[in-house]
């Protein structure tokens, strides 16, 4: 069956709802209006929709590619080269305790640093004990701490030796290494800092329209680093990066920045990072300022590798600082 209606005008109106459904429907019209008087227009189809206008020699809208228009750096933290190594220091540019080494410290100095009479006879105590003897318990702990599937501790082993030999000099997980890949994995880092960052850089561009205003004004950016625990890095099950790394310090972070050509919709990918972390014994891990970190095994005896043990020898138990690389 079927019904044909032909005439110069056909006015349709109805009070309410007028529905219209057709296995296929062809219209064609020199001028057709379309309105929602009231409330929202709705075109809705289960397939892609095209709307062209081709009148006055125009062409059908380009697709709304995305155009690279930017790549670059951003940063978080500070830090300076010194002789081949990299240094972590605050926005003045001073270094933190935990970067200084063979200064032998007097009990005076300890204790206007936060350190008990306890604390301070557990390092005269500790550092009486031979070299030798602090390296193995060091190495122990970090051994003990580093996960299962990184080689039965091997990163330990080797971020240890890099203590005792290193002279200062950084170290780096690659990409793809256990360390890497455990932060890469971690929602701390996919979820809230990646996101977080991204969202930050688009924010940033559409309101000044660069990211960064010069190849030497590296934009510094706001969002929060991931932040992994001492407590975590005991348990070698949970996480080996905690072991390594706790508040990272600094971080680099790659991005590119895309544009669609029609919406001019602003959208940026984190591509590559690397988080910048001093591995070197503070205040803290001699036992000021509480008890918490003083009875992880190891850390006094680094302390007292670090501050008393080189007081005549500075090549010896330099702090560094750990790079981890991460490809995204």
């Amino acid at each position: 069956m079927a019904i044909v209606k032909k005439a110069d005008n056909i006015n349709i109106q109805v009070a309410n709802n007028y529905t219209s459904l057709s296995k296929v429907s062809h219209e064609k019209s020199g001028e057709v209006i379309i309105e929602a008087t009231k409330q929202n227009l709705e075109l809705t189809s289960q397939k892609r929709a095209i709307l062209q206008g081709l009148g006055n020699g125009g062409q059908a809208d380009p697709e709304d590619k995305k155009i690279l228009v930017d790549r670059g750096v951003v940063n978080k933290g500070y830090w300076i080269n010194e002789n081949g190594k990299t240094i972590m220091v605050n926005r003045q540019g001073s270094r933190g305790y935990d970067c200084l080494y063979g200064d032998a410290p007097s009990e005076e100095v300890m204790k206007a640093n936060g350190m008990t009479k306890y604390d301070i006879f557990n390092v005269n105590l500790t550092k009486s004990y031979p070299e030798a003897y602090l390296e193995t318990e060091l190495k122990a702990t970090l051994v003990g701490f580093s996960d299962i599937e990184d080689g039965f501790g091997k990163n330990g082993r080797s971020i240890a030796n890099h203590f005792f030999t290193g002279q200062g000099q950084p170290f780096t997980f690659a990409s793809g290494s256990n360390p890497s890949n455990e932060v890469k994995d971690s929602d701390r880092f996919k979820t809230a800092f990646i996101t977080g960052l991204q969202a930050e850089l688009e924010k940033r561009y559409k309101e000044k329209k660069f990211i960064s205003e010069s190849p030497t004004k590296i934009y510094q950016f706001s969002t929060k680093l991931p932040y992994y625990s001492a407590e975590e890095g005991i348990n070698p099950w949970v996480n080996e990066i905690a072991t390594f790394v706790g508040g990272i310090q600094g971080c680099i972070a790659s991005y590119k920045l895309y544009e669609y050509q029609v919406s001019k919709k602003v959208e940026v990918k984190i591509d590559r990072v690397s988080f910048l972390d001093t591995f070197g014994a503070g205040w803290e891990d001699g036992g000021a300022k509480g008890m918490k970190k003083q009875w992880i095994p190891g850390l006094v005896a680094m302390f007292c590798l670090q501050h008393f043990k080189n007081a005549t020898d500075k090549s010896k138990y330099q702090p560094f600082t750990v790079v981890i690389d991460i490809d995204l």
